[in-house]
């Protein structure tokens, strides 16, 4: 039956083939009849006259395919038969149609068959295979049309949809036009009742056979007789309620008559059909709802088309079972059922006669209406009043019957819950109905008068039965009256049970809809009968207001009495909507004003918000004139008003305004409604002055109340706010409709009161708001007038401003000035008061501008509205840096960030006090409500308004700035420029407006700024130089103060928004010329914070305006001319950084470097004219007439350092212009100038002229020193030309000459050289080795390598006295800190020159290594002569100098770690003071030769310190003040011969005997040594490392310098067991040692540096899945174990990073899992992270095992000794070794087998082949090799060697161990020497150690015997 759902009607189907009108052309299934031409009779007939049905013979030429598939059709699978009918389908379509119609008679068999089937999809496919066929054959069809009709005709009523769409596609396919489809069906008229008529007559078996389950025949069964019926019905609907119907009159044609014809037989074949199944009443008793349904649709269509077989027999027979068919409970048969009986009883009205009605119908009936028709309500109570007209008249003509009717009817609503439509067509329903009998009362009245059924229709029906109903009363009474209206007879059984089931139903909670539809129905009723029966009405609302009375008078006693009262509200809303609005009076004359006029006392007294809200909507659907006045009282000439206005007065006024919660909102909204526009301003006035009234009453007799009569006000004001709003005020149209109307002078007396009586309460607050309104841009309504707005402004800023009285800040004080300028007694108030009282006045005022803001905000030209926003802001920022002070003090020492906002909504009460509560309470209420304002508030803002909002706020955060004392500068810096970024992105200021506010906060002022301010000349923006400013302690703190403000702002938003200000009047470059000369502030620095910020701005805006720069560096540049500045010499300009810059005194020079610095040489920003600019200001600055501006003289080498190289850029791409002529000319002319200088003796020419003019000479020629942590490189950045040249070696003779005389070891004169004029002249060696090399002869090689010599000699005196000191100390040390104190002593006492010296030293014999590296080739005389004799020797002796003070540097820190790691700390400090000077020394210890080393370390051992050289090394490699050049080269020494010998192992030397022959004779003795001399230790700077505990480390940041001395120290192990020998023992001990004592989980911290779980690479997509820090790993593992080398890896992993890190980790997991893979599988086996492990193991497999796998085999190949007896073979596709082992008449072969991720999964070995061997023997061996090649920490070819070395032993007679199996050890190789001495077997020492270590026993493991 479910399936059925959804298929059309047979009526549905007919008018759905017809065209719209006559003449449209018919689209889909049958049209009128046009005459257009029909299907050939010629055709027909030529058709066979056999049975359709019989078998068929097939022509011979039938395909046979096309057979081939007809016969799969029988076949009962399902699926055989859809692709059966697909393929016929296709073979229609592909072949022609003569061939197809040969097969169309035994298509036609399968097709009738084929329709019957259970599955749908088949039914579908056979029509859709009958479309193609029809296609096919087209006119070919005509044959067997008659034979086809029937099952087609039948296939377009399927109950499947898409199996009646199919044949019906069919169908049109076959008679494309309507007329042609008509024809075709009257041809076959006869046939298609006949097939119809057999299936009708089908039975359940007779469809298919016995394998059938029978609910599918059942199934079957029912859509056959459902299909058919509905097919015969839509077929006498067409042919005789269409088509032929229509034939007839005067055009009596041949066609009309052919049409006669096929009516005669229409009617024939449907009279047949009639009588043959018995007038189809077993089908209307089917158990099926689908048959009964179709049946009840086929007798509609006899009784419609065929009415003349319906004789006397059949009326007997139908009568009873159509008439009384209201037993039918499937909703699904009532649509078709209604039809039925509404035609057969209008068309046979005699048939009443043949049934017993009441019997048979009624009560039937009775039974469907009471039970809601079954469930067919839509379709059902339309029809009923239809079913009462049908009726015979004399049976529905008693009372009884009307309220049997109606009771039946009424009791229907409540079987099942109504939905929205079911309720509608109920009372649409009951309505007509009640109308009905209302209306047919008098003709069916019989002896009573017709106005007695009337009225007690009336009462008993719509009064005690619906509108009882409708109130929702109790139902107990009104159903005690139903049964007694039937008779007086006792009630039948069915009628008490129908009664009992009434009253449980009476307690059934209806939906809203359901009460909805039932007042508008009682609505209508009445307006119905108002019009014809107006005594009826005055008695049913005389009913109603007898209902109503008495709820009023039982109240509250009702326990549903509010919804008793709410319905009565929904009833006259009703009537509103229907009747009032249409122009009736009737519900005003005969149910309001009698309501109002009897229960208005009653409701007065009650106060219920019900009766109120009645009176209101009465007001309201009636007029309050209308309905409290009489008829009389109510004329035209507005005499009423008076009346009326006592009446308000005197009842309403009093009554609606006594303050009583639970009714208040209601009779105040009464009130309103009261209103009326003639006398609008009086009733307004009653009502202010009334309540002004009792406030005053109350305040006089003491008693508060105020609270309440505020409140009452504020609900009158929201009221009419709302009711102005929504234009609800119908009754106001011109008075009253807008807000001034509403104004009085008492209500602005009220508000403004409100601040002057504190303390203020709630009830003001909402008073306030309730009058001002604005709580939003649209909020235009206030009740109040300007001048009370202004006052109540004022009163805000006042309260807001009261805040700050009690502040500790001392700059809240001057921004409370900024707000109250003027003091007033009110502030003067609220200064006296408690902080707290101020703190909650402050908090109602808030409320107030939070709630009215909109309002507050008109006329906000006066200063009153931007003082309340800057009050705001200044309150938050007290509050934020209350907090910030409170949390300081709790948490003193913590440095962190302020988050403002998080610090306001996350502070914990425990640790504020109750003021700073309450005022971070107010801040995070100010907070959030300035969050909420969106960007167009500021934007609306009034300029006037924004202008002074700014400038305070700018003013405020100065005064904060410079008078916070009482937090860090670094935490008010912060804060206020976080105030300022957020009031920034708060405001959204255009340019214009934003520069302006800059401009007052970064105005000039008593302490800001300090060295540089600005000046307007002229009209033009300049600066004033500072040259001393009269500074104190307080002035130059609170300059620091703003500085760093300043920085963080800069910080925070950007440099060209704070400091650029390119479209301001005044520039401000004065404010960045006064941030860089303060150099250094808390919290950042020039350097750090404030350069990088503008490199950065210059970078993204190129645009940068040049009168910006010009003036800052003329800025700088004029104060650095003012100052004289320090020696340049001592200025390491060659290795120009930060912490040299920093060294220069003078500001000014010191912040123009750093800017030239910064931009030329880090960041190549400025643009070279700029440098071109500032050279022709100096030269122009360096003579004052003749005489030599000296400050501009010592000026002029730093700046030149900086700019020589953009101004010689142009020089060096032979773009010469007149800029870089000049500075050719200047150049030559400082040489000459030195020159000069120098060619006087010393006594006769000023030291200090030499220096100046010396420093600005080498400045011009650069020097650049570069390189990575292995090497430095030093470069030379000028091309220089040939004069240049010239002079600067005639300036190095006259200098060496000068130093001759000068020098006391050269010359007898007493005259001493300057320590600047010697230093000058080392750097000018090195000037001259740079640029001039091949221009020196062998005299000046003789003086650079004695200068050389010289000074580096003396830096290496200087360390090694140091070093002797330190350990002096260390000896004799008496306590802790008498060492720390005298280190420190020595640390200082060093003297600094030397190192300068000596780093000058260094540069020069770099760059002459770099020379003689570069031209190794080259013969040139002047190479020869620096390779050659003393020199080369000279140069062996200065290399072994820097070697020996590289390892006293080393071993002095050592010898100071020993006492403790503070005195370590100290010695590496003073390193790092001359950190260049390391550097170069570093650069040259890495290239140092062997025989270099051992001297040097020869020379170490000979000294006889308490520590070594190696300590030393390893002291500097893990210090504690690292320096990444030290430490690369400390690793490299350590790496190196002879020092590797030294650097693993604890007790090593050097040079006892070789490493080879020391391995072999350890090797021999190591069996017979004791096992406590077997041990081996590693040296105790690796043991700390590698053994530190991975539970700490993995808790370290990933580039803490613990976590990189770990790694640095594995990788130090490594690289030693990659050098080791494989054979050696001390490699096989240490890997011993590392299996035993460390612990496997170090990986896990080297995973840390390669995230994988984001992304587990595989396969081809390893380059795109992996991250950075992955990929830098994962390159570095397969480069490890691809050179087997760490080097690469350690050297760049300084400077230390995460990318740094992440490489270095990489190489050590690959050079683990080559050496140690037992190692790392151990750990990898232990991880319980699955997916941790998944992605491991895919990185393995992707980057690392590839290259080892490929290692692997290559050494198996070429490492294992192959003779006669073994052999091995590699298949590297399979991952597989074969070993095989052959000795005398044995053999065996083993598969050893590499998983794809090797090393992480174990290896498996197989014996694919023995011989000669037994099972035991062949499985012992096959263990002993898997425990070879799992066990092996190293190669698989070392382990396969050691297996086959345990063979040979076996063969050799030796006996294996009984524990392990194996002769030789697995791990140490060791054979079994520990014999029992019981039982005589030997085992392995280790395999011993073992068990007794896990059984707890020391006996013979066989025996058992005490070992």
């Amino acid at each position: 039956m479910g399936k059925s759902k959804g298929r059309a009607s047979s009526s549905g189907l007919a008018a759905s083939l017809l065209p719209e009108a006559q003449g449209a052309v018919p689209v889909v299934g049958f049209g009128g009849y046009h005459g257009a031409s029909r299907v050939e009779p010629a055709a027909l007939l030529a058709s066979s006259s056999a049975d359709p049905d019989g078998s068929v013979r097939l022509p011979p030429d039938v395909d046979a395919e096309v057979l081939q598939h007809l016969r799969r059709l029988g076949r009962k699978d399902p699926t055989t038969k859809l692709k059966a009918l697909s393929t016929l389908s296709m073979l229609f379509a592909q072949k022609p149609g003569e061939e197809v119609v040969q097969i169309v008679p035994q298509w036609a068999f399968e097709y009738k068959r084929l329709l019957l089937d259970y599955n749908r999809d088949v039914r579908r496919a056979t029509n859709d295979t009958m479309a193609s066929l029809v296609s096919a054959v087209k006119k070919g069809l005509a044959p067997h049309l008659k034979s086809l009709m029937g099952p087609w005709w039948f296939s377009q009523f399927d109950p499947a949809t898409e199996v009646a769409q199919a044949g019906r596609r069919s169908f049109e396919a076959a008679f494309p036009q309507s007329d042609r489809r008509m024809d075709a069906l009257m041809l076959c008229v006869k046939e298609t009742f006949l097939y119809l008529n057999e299936n009708l007559k089908l039975t359940t078996q007779a469809l298919s056979d016995k394998v059938t389950p029978m609910d599918e025949l059942e199934d079957m069964h029912e859509r056959v007789i459902s299909s058919s019926l509905l097919a015969m019905a839509t077929l006498i609907d067409i042919l005789l309620g269409v088509k032929l119907q229509s034939d007839g009159g005067d055009s009596m044609n041949t066609e009309s008559k052919s049409h006669s014809k096929v009516r005669s037989a229409t009617l024939s074949s449907a009279e047949a059909a009639l009588y043959m199944h018995k007038y189809f009443i077993d089908f209307l008793r089917s158990k099926s709802a689908v048959i009964r349904s179709a049946t009840y649709t086929l007798l509609t269509s006899y009784v419609k088309y065929v009415p003349n077989v319906f004789n006397e027999e059949a009326m007997k027979i139908l009568s009873s079972t159509l008439l009384g068919a209201f037993n039918e409970k499937d909703p699904l048969c009532h649509s078709a059922m209604w039809d039925a009986v509404l035609v057969f009883s209008r068309r046979f009205p005699e048939a009443w006669s043949y049934c017993n009605i009441h019997k048979v119908v009624l009560n039937r009936f009775w039974q469907f209406l009471q039970n809601g028709c079954y469930g067919s309500k839509q379709a059902s109570y339309p029809l009923i009043v239809q079913f009462l007209d049908s009726i015979p008249p004399k049976e529905v003509a008693t009372e009884q019957f009307a309220f049997e009717f109606l009771k039946h009817l009424w009791a229907g609503r409540n079987q099942r819950q109504l939905s929205a439509a079911d309720s509608l067509a109920f009372f649409t329903a009951f309505k007509q109905s009640f109308l009905w009998f209302l209306k047919n009362a008098p003709r069916n009245s019989v002896g009573d008068s017709s106005d007695y059924i009337r009225n007690r229709l009336i009462t008993n029906v719509l009064v005690k039965m619906v509108w009882q109903d409708y109130l929702q009363l109790s139902l107990s009474k009104n159903m005690d009256v139903v049964p007694s209206l039937l008779s007086e007879e006792a009630a039948t059984d069915d009628q008490q049970l129908s009664h009992k089931k009434s009253l449980l139903a009476a307690n059934v909670c209806h939906p809203i809809y359901y009460y909805q539809d039932l007042g508008k129905c009682i609505a209508e009723i009445l307006d119905d009968i108002s019009v014809t029966e107006r005594h009826l009405l005055e008695t049913a609302c005389e009913s109603l207001l007898r209902d109503y009375l008495d709820i009023v008078q039982q109240g509250e006693k009702l326990s549903k009495f509010q919804d008793h009262v709410d319905q009565l509200v929904s009833f006259f809303r009703s009537l509103d909507i229907l009747v009032v609005q249409n122009g009736r009076t009737w519900p005003l004359e005969n149910l309001a004003r009698p309501l109002v006029e009897h229960s208005l006392p009653a409701i007065k007294s009650m106060d219920s918000p019900s009766l109120v809200k009645l009176l209101l909507v009465l007001v309201e659907i009636f007029g309050p004139a209308p309905l409290f006045l009489k008829s009389s009282e109510i004329n035209d000439d507005k005499s009423y008003v008076e009346p009326y206005l006592s009446l308000f007065n005197a009842d309403f006024v009093p009554w609606c305004l006594d303050g009583k919660y639970s009714t208040c909102s209601s009779k105040i909204d009464l009130l309103l409604s009261l209103i009326q526009e003639e006398c609008f301003f009086d009733q307004w006035c009653l009502i202010i002055k009334h309540t002004r009234a009792k406030q005053k009453q109350s305040v006089d007799h003491k008693i508060s109340h105020t609270k309440d009569q505020f409140e009452l006000l504020t609900l009158i004001l929201q009221k009419v706010r709302e009711r102005i709003a929504g234009g609800k005020l119908k009754n106001l149209q011109r008075s009253g409709s807008l807000p001034e109307h509403w104004r009085h002078d008492l209500l602005d007396s009220v508000a403004v009161s409100v601040f002057c009586d504190l303390p203020a309460t709630d009830s003001h607050v909402h008073f306030l708001c309730a009058a001002l309104g604005g709580s939003s841009q649209d909020d235009q309504i206030c009740f109040l007038s300007a001048e009370a707005v202004c006052k109540i402004r004022g009163s805000i800023l006042k309260s807001l401003a009261s805040v700050l009285i009690t502040s500790t800040f001392e700059w809240t004080k001057s921004s409370r000035f900024l707000l109250l300028p003027v003091e007033h007694e009110h502030s003067k108030i609220l200064g006296e008061q408690s902080l707290s009282a101020n703190l909650e006045t402050a908090q109602l005022a808030f409320q107030v501008l939070e709630r009215s803001l909109f309002a507050l905000k008109t006329h906000e030209e006066d200063s009153g509205f931007s003082h309340i926003l800057s009050a705001l802001f200044i309150i938050e920022w007290e509050c934020s840096m209350a907090l910030v002070l409170a949390e300081e003090s709790d948490l003193k020492g913590h440095k962190e960030e302020i988050n403002v906002e998080a610090l306001m909504c996350n502070t914990s009460d425990d640790h504020l006090d109750e003021t700073v509560h309450l005022k971070a309470n107010l801040a995070e209420r100010i907070h959030a409500f300035r969050q909420s304002l969106i960007p167009s508030f500021w934007n609306d803002l009034h300029s006037g308004t924004l202008n002074r909002l700014v400038d305070i706020l700018a003013q405020s955060v100065r005064y904060a700035v410079f008078d916070t004392i009482d937090l860090p500068i670094d935490r008010t810096a912060v804060l206020c420029s976080e105030w300022v970024v957020d009031m920034l992105r708060l405001i959204c200021l255009d340019h214009i407006k934003l520069q302006s506010f800059f401009d007052a906060l970064l105005s000039e002022g008593e302490y800001w700024p300090l060295w540089v301010k600005p000046s307007l000349q002229n009209g033009h923006a300049s600066v004033k130089i500072q040259r001393e400013p009269l500074t104190t302690d307080g002035t130059e703190l609170k300059h620091q103060r703003f500085v760093a403000f300043v920085d963080k702002l800069v910080l925070n938003l950007s440099f060209g928004e704070v400091i650029l200000a390119p479209l301001s009047s005044f520039s401000r470059a004065w404010v960045a010329a006064d941030m860089i000369c303060t150099w250094n502030w808390k919290g950042g620095s020039a350097f750090s914070t404030f350069l990088p910020s503008l490199v950065q701005y210059m970078k993204t805006e190129p645009g940068l305006e040049v009168s910006f720069v010009s003036l800052l560096l003329d800025t700088l540049l004029e104060g650095a001319l003012m100052h004289e500045s320090s020696d340049w010499a001592l200025f390491n300009s060659w290795h120009l950084s930060d912490s040299e810059i920093e060294k220069i005194q003078d500001r000014f020079l010191r912040s123009l470097v750093a800017l030239l610095f910064t931009a030329y040489t880090k960041e190549s920003v400025l643009r070279e004219s700029d440098a071109h600019v500032l050279f022709e200001q100096l030269r122009s600055s360096l003579f004052i007439g003749s005489t030599v501006n000296r400050k501009c003289l010592r000026t002029l080498p730093f700046v030149m350092s900086t700019i020589i190289k953009p101004l010689t850029e142009k020089v060096r791409l032979n773009e010469a212009s007149l800029c870089t002529d000049l500075l050719g000319k200047s150049i030559l002319s400082w040489l000459e100038e030195v020159i000069s200088c120098l060619s006087s003796s010393p006594r006769e020419v000023a030291q200090q002229d030499i220096e100046d003019w010396m420093q600005v000479v080498l400045s011009c020629f650069p020097l650049k020193i570069t390189g990575g942590t292995s090497k430095v490189i030093v470069k030379f950045e000028r091309e220089i030309s040939d004069a240049e040249t010239s002079l600067l070696l005639t300036l190095f003779s006259r200098y060496q000459t000068f130093y001759g005389s000068a020098d006391p070891s050269l010359s007898s004169r007493e005259t001493i050289l300057s320590k600047t004029v010697e230093l000058l002249g080392v750097k000018l060696t090195a000037v001259m080795v740079g640029y001039c090399w091949t221009k020196l002869g062998e005299t000046d090689w003789c003086f650079v390598f004695r200068i050389l010599r010289k000074w580096i000699e003396s830096s290496v005196l200087l360390v090694e006295e140091m070093t002797d000191n330190i350990n002096d100390a260390a000896v004799n040390q008496t306590s802790a800190q008498d060492i720390l104190e005298k280190l420190k002593l020595i640390a200082c006492t060093m003297e600094d020159l030397t190192f300068t010296f000596a780093e000058s030293a260094l540069v020069t014999l770099c760059h002459l290594n770099l020379v003689d590296n570069l031209h190794e080739t080259d013969n040139s005389p002047h190479l020869q002569l620096i390779r050659s004799g003393e020199y080369a020797e000279s140069n062996d002796k200065m290399m072994e100098n820097i070697l020996r003070l590289f390892l006293a540097s080393g071993v002095s820190e050592a010898i100071a770690g020993s006492c403790s790691e503070e005195a370590s700390s100290i010695i590496a400090s003073s390193r790092v003071d001359h950190l260049h000077f390391w550097e170069l020394v570093a650069s040259f210890i890495i290239d140092a030769s062997p025989q270099i080393r051992r001297s040097a370390l020869d020379s170490m051992k000979l000294w006889g310190l308490t520590k070594e050289s190696v300590s030393g090394l390893y002291s500097i490699l893990f210090s504690s003040e690292p320096i990444s050049h030290l430490q690369f080269a400390a690793y490299s020494l350590l790496m190196s011969e002879p020092l590797c010998q030294l650097s693993l192992v604890k007790g090593s030397s050097v040079g006892e005997i070789p490493l080879s022959s020391q391995e072999s004779e350890m090797g021999q003795n190591i069996e017979s040594m004791p096992d406590s001399e077997k041990a081996l230790y590693l040296r105790d700077e690796l043991t700390a490392l590698i053994e530190m505990p991975t539970s700490e480390l993995v808790k370290t940041d990933l580039v803490a310098l613990e976590r990189v001395n770990v790694f640095v120290a594995w990788a130090l192990v490594l690289s030693h067991l990659q050098l080791l020998p494989l054979s050696s023992a001390t490699r096989e001990k240490v890997l011993q040692y590392v299996q035993d004592k460390i612990s496997p989980s170090i990986l896990d911290c080297i995973f840390q540096h390669i995230p994988l779980k984001t992304a587990a690479p595989s396969g081809k997509k390893k380059d795109v899945e992996l991250v950075p820090e992955a990929r830098a790993a994962a390159e570095a593992s397969k480069g490890a174990i691809t050179t087997c080398s760490l080097l690469p890896y350690v050297e760049s992993l300084w400077p230390v990073g995460v990318l740094q890190m992440a490489s270095l980790a990489g190489s050590l997991y690959g050079m683990m899992i080559r050496l140690l893979p037992s190692y790392v599988r151990t750990w990898f086996t232990s991880l319980r992270d699955r997916s941790l492990s998944y992605s491991i193991e895919s990185f393995t497999r992707a980057w690392c095992s590839p290259p080892l796998l490929l290692d692997e085999f290559s050494q198996v190949k070429e490492s294992i000794y192959v003779d006669e007896t073994f052999s091995v073979s590699v298949n590297r596709s399979a991952y597989e070794i074969i070993a095989t082992y052959k000795k005398e008449e044995t053999g065996i072969d083993l598969v050893i087998r590499l998983p794809s991720c090797y090393p992480l999964r174990h290896v498996d070995v197989e014996c694919t082949r023995s011989l000669g061997i037994s099972e035991v023997k062949c499985r012992k061996w096959l263990l002993s090799l898997t425990s070879f090649v799992r066990n092996q920490n190293g190669a698989i070819a070392e382990a396969i060697r050691t297996w086959k070395s345990n063979f040979d032993k076996e063969f050799e007679g030796i006996e294996e161990c009984p524990i392990c199996y194996s002769i030789l050890h697995t791990s140490n190789h060791s054979l079994p020497r520990l014999a029992c001495k019981t039982c005589r077997h030997k085992f392995h020492g280790a395999c011993l150690y073992k068990w007794f270590s896990t059984s707890n026993k020391s006996t013979c493991p066989l025996c058992q015997t005490p070992f």
